[in-house]
Formats: structure tokens, C-alpha cells, sequence
């Protein structure tokens, strides 16, 4: 039987509501906060039977919250709220389940109040909990000795020897210039330049992909930081799904952002290819938490490695990213390009941004177009290049064009 529950909602009189509704449903003692820290306080010193979450809460998102559930070793059951997209819920939801909550129900707002008393009531009828999941497996070890020694590695992170080469972007449609892709490269004190497929295979050896990640971070927000004006530009940072997957890491990357000064909305996260299927539900809250943070998220090489469908049902991104070879094989073979231009409407559905990478020369760009692609990247517009390259760059195309570049609309290209 439930004898007390507690509800978080962001709207003060909707949680004042619904535990109202509750408490005539036969609940005794229901309590209602709008704080993420005080829902997150109540769970770690008091036990309750039930927990109604919006995870649209801004300072803790539900995925915070449902971290915190975990962590305090709660026996209450979940009940998910939200008025986001139903993907974000359902990445909510999912993650849940994964870290070894129970949940009763996700459940699209708004709602009636009967259907929230259904799902306390069910809790009445619960005698057994879930069994936990695993959370996600780490991600295989790569084969070969290093080329280079751990504290070789860590000490170009360290003095900023290796940094980012960004790659432009462009609208498809128009060509304006949307944003860039960051690749780092390596500035070794011989005066030899390194480029990232020299030296990942030695990152990935050495367990740096994290700081690796976190040093082409910083990259793209001291870059942003002085291109505050181009508020229509994107920096791509690509982000293994092992380092990725986990809530934590998530709102690491926006207490950053935070501290920078940088809008979310400037930063699109890459997850690569790797992780395997069984990470993609503790991948997916990490997604969602971002997502809920104002980022954009984006599954890298859609096709290639684990970025499948199955990790595209059940993650949550804004944006798919279609690699050179696709693109190759979409050229030469018509049955590739009836396949890219499946995926293409299938992504579309779902009001994600599409950008194709491996743009060589028109014909390339005119079939992007075709497809209806938004972005487009590749030798056809520029190859990488160094950050002072890029700002000139930037400023260039601006001043060709005569006016300052407009937000970015998907939708518009």
C-alpha cells in the first residue's frame, strides 16, 4: 500500500493539484516541491512509497533525478512526467529501467488526473521490484601497441600541444556558413604536425579518450568565446559513446558551458560509433539530459559501427550525420541511394537537422540537395583547418555576404 509519496512539478499549482487527486485516491501523505535540490534532499532522508517526477525541472533535470534515486538506494517506485518530445520521455524512461529503478509509467503532459491515480494505484499492486540492469559495457580495447607512451599523450593534452582543426560547414541549400567540425591534431615541439589518425589509436590505448574530449571542448568554447556575434555558428565535438554515457558527464559539459559563457544551442555533441547496443539506454539519458540542457546531440556515421537503428530508436538526437562513404556509395549505386534517401525521410520525421560529410565537388553537393540534406561539409567547401584560418575564414564569408548571419533553421537549410 502506498503511505506516502512525493511530486516535483515545475508548475506549482499543477503538483498542488495532482496531490490533491492523490490524497483522495487513498494516498495519506503526499508532498509537493518545484525544487530539483529539494526533491533530490527528500529522496536521500526520507523513504517514500512513490515518486512523481517531471523531468522537465530546469536547475535538476529528471535524469539528475533519477540518479539521485539510484544512489540513495530508494524503494520507491517512478511515475516520468514531461511535455517534451515523447523520444525525450522515452529516453527517460529507458535510462530508469537501465540504472535499476522502478518505474511505473511515463506519461506525456498533459494528462487527466485519473490517469496519474491509475499509475499510483498500480504501485498498491506492486509486490516485486525489477531486476537491475547492467549499465553499460566499456567499450573493447583496441588492438596494436601505442605509438606513443601514456605520459607522452597526457602531457600534449597538458600544454595544449594537441588542439582542434575545424572543418567548415555550409547550408546546403544556400551556403551560408553554419558551423564547423572540430578535429584534433597534434603540435609536437619538433615542428611536426600530426594528424588525429596518427595518434587515436595510441588515445584509445591509453583510456584518454575522455580527456581528449575534454580538451577539444575547451577549444570550441575559447573559440566561441570571441565569435559571440556569429550567433548562427555550431561546433561539432565528437564524443565516444563510452565517455558519453552517463548523466554526469552530461551535466559536466553544461556546468562548462555555463562557466564559459557559451549557449548550449553554439555546441552540437557527436557520439561516435562504439559502446555497443547494451549502453544505448544509459546513452540515451545522457542524450536526453543534454538535450534538456538546450544542446544538440547527433549520432555520428549513422550506419557505421553500433550507430544503428536500434541506437536511433532509443537515443534521443537532434541531428543524424551521414559519412563520405554513404555519400560514395549513394553516388555509384542506385539502390544505396534509395536506401540513404529512406534514412534521410525517416530522420526528417523526426525534425532532425541532416548533414553530410565527404562534400568533394558539385556533383556530390547537387545530390545532398537532392536528398534533402540541410548541411553540408567536405573539400567541396574547405578542408580543415587552424583556428586563426577559420576566423578569417568566418569573417570573409561574412563580409561577401554584406550582413550578419542568421540563427540556424533546419527546416530552412
Amino acid at each position: 500500500m502506498i503511505r506516502n509519496a512525493l511530486v516535483i512539478d515545475q508548475v506549482e499549482r499543477t503538483g498542488f493539484a495532482l496531490a490533491t487527486f492523490m490524497r483522495h485516491a487513498g494516498i495519506p501523505r503526499v508532498d509537493v516541491t518545484r525544487s530539483g535540490h529539494g526533491f533530490v534532499e527528500a529522496v536521500q532522508h526520507r523513504r517514500h512509497d512513490l515518486l512523481v517526477v517531471d523531468i522537465d525541472t530546469p536547475e535538476v533535470t529528471g535524469l539528475q533525478m533519477i540518479d539521485a534515486v539510484v544512489e540513495a538506494g530508494s524503494p520507491a517506485a517512478l511515475v516520468l512526467m514531461s511535455a517534451q518530445p515523447p523520444r525525450i520521455l522515452q529516453a527517460a524512461e529507458d535510462y530508469a529501467r537501465a540504472r535499476g529503478a522502478r518505474v511505473l509509467s511515463a506519461i506525456a503532459k498533459p494528462r487527466t488526473m485519473v490517469t496519474m491515480a491509475s499509475a499510483a494505484q498500480a504501485m498498491a499492486r506492486e509486490r516485486r521490484h525489477r531486476a537491475g540492469l547492467r549499465r553499460g559495457s566499456a567499450p573493447p580495447a583496441s588492438g596494436g601497441a601505442p605509438a606513443f607512451t601514456e605520459a607522452v599523450l597526457r602531457e600534449a593534452l597538458a600544454t595544449r600541444q594537441i588542439a582542434a582543426h575545424f572543418q567548415p560547414r555550409h547550408c546546403a541549400r544556400t551556403g551560408v556558413l553554419r558551423g564547423a567540425e572540430l578535429q584534433p591534431g597534434w603540435y609536437r615541439p619538433d615542428d611536426t604536425w600530426l594528424s588525429a589518425a596518427d595518434f587515436l589509436p595510441a588515445i584509445a590505448q591509453a583510456g584518454l579518450h575522455d580527456a581528449l574530449v575534454q580538451r577539444m571542448l575547451e577549444c570550441a568554447f575559447e573559440l566561441l568565446g570571441y565569435m559571440h556575434k556569429d550567433h548562427g555558428l555550431r561546433l561539432g565535438v565528437r564524443v565516444p559513446a563510452s565517455v558519453a554515457a552517463s548523466v554526469s558527464w552530461a551535466q559536466g559539459v553544461a556546468e562548462q558551458a555555463e562557466r564559459a559563457g557559451i549557449a548550449a544551442d553554439q555546441l552540437v555533441l557527436e557520439i561516435a560509433e562504439d559502446g555497443g547496443a547494451r549502453c544505448n539506454e544509459v546513452l540515451a539519458g545522457a542524450v536526453a539530459h543534454l538535450r534538456l540542457r538546450g544542446f544538440h546531440c547527433a549520432i555520428d556515421r549513422f550506419g557505421q559501427g553500433d550507430s544503428t537503428l536500434s541506437r536511433w530508436f532509443k537515443v534521443p538526437f537532434s541531428e543524424l550525420q551521414i559519412d563520405a562513404r554513404q555519400l560514395a556509395q549513394a553516388r555509384e549505386n542506385p539502390h544505396a541511394r534509395h536506401i540513404l534517401a529512406s534514412v534521410i525521410a525517416m530522420a526528417r520525421e523526426q525534425h532532425a537537422t541532416l548533414l553530410v560529410k565527404g562534400v568533394d565537388g558539385e556533383h556530390d553537393l547537387a545530390l545532398a540537395r537532392s536528398l534533402g540534406c540541410h548541411v553540408t561539409q567536405g573539400a567541396q567547401h574547405a578542408a580543415p583547418m587552424a583556428e586563426s584560418a577559420f576566423v578569417q575564414y568566418a569573417a570573409l564569408l561574412r563580409y561577401a555576404a554584406g550582413r550578419p548571419q542568421a540563427p540556424h533553421n533546419p527546416d530552412a537549410g
